[in-house]
This record gives C-alpha cells, sequence and structure tokens, in this order.
C-alpha cells in the first residue's frame, strides 16, 4: 500500500465495536503485505486459537515468511492443531524463502 494507508487501515479496525476473525485476518494480511510481520504476528497472538481459520493462520504464516520471522513461524505451525495442505504450503514457502530446504522437506 501508499504510505500512510495502513496506518489508516488499522485505525479503522481499532475503531470496529466488535472485531471479528475476519475484521483480524484482514488486517494481519495488511500488515503481512506491508513488509510489518511483526505487527502481524503481535495482532494474531491477541486471537485465540479456536477462533483461527485457515486463511489466518496462512496470512500470519506468509507475513512470517516476508519478514523473515523464521522462529515466529515455526512456533505459530507447530501451535496451530489441524494442518491443512495450504497451511502446510505455506508453511514450505517460508522455509524456501530462508533457504531452509532440509527443514522444507520434513
Amino acid at each position: 500500500g501508499k504510505a500512510g494507508s495502513i496506518d489508516k487501515a488499522y485505525n479503522v479496525f481499532q475503531s470496529v465495536a466488535s472485531p471479528n476473525i475476519i475484521t483480524h485476518t484482514s488486517m494481519i494480511n495488511a500488515f503481512g503485505l506491508n513488509g510489518m510481520g511483526f505487527e502481524a504476528v503481535n495482532l494474531y497472538k491477541q486471537i485465540s486459537i479456536d477462533q483461527c481459520n485457515d486463511i489466518t493462520h496462512i496470512c500470519v504464516l506468509n507475513a512470517c515468511s516476508h519478514s523473515r520471522l523464521f522462529n515466529q513461524a515455526r512456533i505459530i505451525f507447530n501451535d496451530i492443531h489441524i494442518k491443512t495442505e495450504k497451511i502446510i504450503t505455506t508453511m514450505v514457502d517460508c522455509l524456501s524463502r530462508l533457504c531452509l530446504f532440509d527443514e522444507a522437506e520434513r
């Protein structure tokens, strides 16, 4: 996004009276797309793991991947109860981006 757009998006997010998993996931994705992996992870940690869905997990793992936050990605991945093919593929992408090919094969 353009400079300042992420700040505006976050202000809108904060103004939502009762944010749900869709609003949280959208904001996590926006952070990730803007290279703000730490912010994406911090917001993700505010959500109960039971409320998260595949898209939430994928967005935060992508944010970690693009921000080179391998340790955070690994912790998040290990905490996910049901690992779908898309979630596993996203984690493999994360590992591959960081040239951790042996780990990705596992």
